[in-house]
């Protein structure tokens, strides 16, 4: 079997990990050098991820405001942090974000009690949405929908132009009349 654009005996630049079986492959790609992969029935294996917040999918209410109280810097900043909470990504957060109608450099201390159960909504939503879809769908009515698109994309809730730069060191979507600045 062949992976698609690698010919035989071809390897991705980013591959860290192959893993033969007869005439298959395994191939893990690490583009963004995420540290790598790990069998976790090894001990050892298993702590290097005791520096990991909740699984995103399982923190309830509470725990996820825990996780938000008192911390310093922007929302897009926390919701990445895998420190904080495991499992959220670039494009989960841009989405969430998006939903819940947040400005990503927002600062997480200045979420009322009723934003913040907006966002939670948001996030388990977005979640449950994409773990069965087994990816971030690129729905019409989604951000992620529109945020490849050649040129400025539209909004899909309300059309105004879709900004994009550089938020919490990651390449950010937003929509200016959504998710206004903070001011």
């Amino acid at each position: 079997a062949q992976l698609a654009g690698a010919a035989e005996g071809e390897q991705h630049p980013v591959v860290r990990v192959r893993c033969l079986g007869g005439t298959r492959q395994l191939r893990y790609r690490d583009q963004r050098k995420l540290k790598g992969l790990w069998f976790a029935d090894d001990p050892e294996a298993a702590r290097m991820l005791d520096g990991q917040g909740p699984d995103a999918l399982a923190v309830s209410r509470d725990g996820f405001g825990a996780v938000l109280t008192g911390r310093r810097g922007g929302l897009k900043a926390a919701l990445t942090d895998q420190s904080l909470l495991a499992g959220l990504g670039n494009l989960l957060a841009d989405e969430i974000l998006w939903q819940a109608r947040l400005h990503p450099s927002r600062a997480t201390s200045s979420l009322t009690d009723e934003e913040g159960d907006v966002l939670y909504g948001a996030m388990r939503d977005v979640l449950r949405t994409s773990v069965r879809a087994a990816h971030v769908p690129p729905r019409d009515d989604w951000l992620t929908g529109h945020r490849d698109a050649p040129g400025r994309a539209p909004c899909p809730r309300c059309g105004t132009r879709l900004s994009s730069g550089r938020i919490a060191g990651r390449t950010t979507v937003w929509c200016p009349h959504c998710q206004p600045a903070p001011g």
